[in-house]
């Protein structure tokens, strides 16, 4: 709770030798929950819908593909979802996901919300935010579109 930064994040995880993923489960549920695998597939279908701006993250050890905008045509065809737009086009295998987390990141102004898929070997697929500037809260609309997806319940203890 004491990041003033979402960059940060990373320098915690090495710091505490932690994955990304054992850190996002170890958490708790005021900063990660589990969503639905379909989330990622609802979240562009909404965001299309209302014209919202996302902010998309897709890496490699090499680089990361940076999209932030709104997104416009949503086209899901067999294990794909598929973002067809004039200057964005993104083609997911929805197939491979194997786990959505929602995550709030706390900053200095306010937290925001990320969602993050990850394939079965714990690796992040691809990361969305909505899209802000430094210094500018979180959208009202992204933050109540992460915190209204699909979750799986919390096991609890007896």
């Amino acid at each position: 709770s004491r990041l003033t930064d979402v960059h940060q994040f990373f320098g915690m995880l090495k710091t505490l030798k932690l994955s990304r993923r054992e850190a996002v489960r170890m958490v708790g549920q005021d900063y990660a929950w589990l969503l639905d695998n379909d989330a990622v597939s609802a979240m562009f279908h909404h965001a299309a819908a209302g014209g919202m701006p996302i902010m998309c993250f897709v890496g490699n050890r090499g680089c990361i593909q940076i999209h932030s905008g709104p997104i416009k045509s949503v086209k899901p065809m067999g294990p794909w979802i598929n973002v067809l737009d004039e200057t964005f086009h993104l083609h997911l295998r929805t197939d491979h996901i194997h786990e959505v987390w929602a995550m709030r990141k706390p900053t200095k102004d306010g937290h925001v919300t990320s969602l993050e898929a990850y394939d079965a070997n714990g690796s992040m697929i691809i990361q969305f935010f909505g899209k802000r500037h430094e210094g500018e809260g979180e959208r009202e609309d992204w933050r109540f579109l992460a915190e209204n997806l699909p979750r799986i319940p919390s096991p609890t203890a007896a």
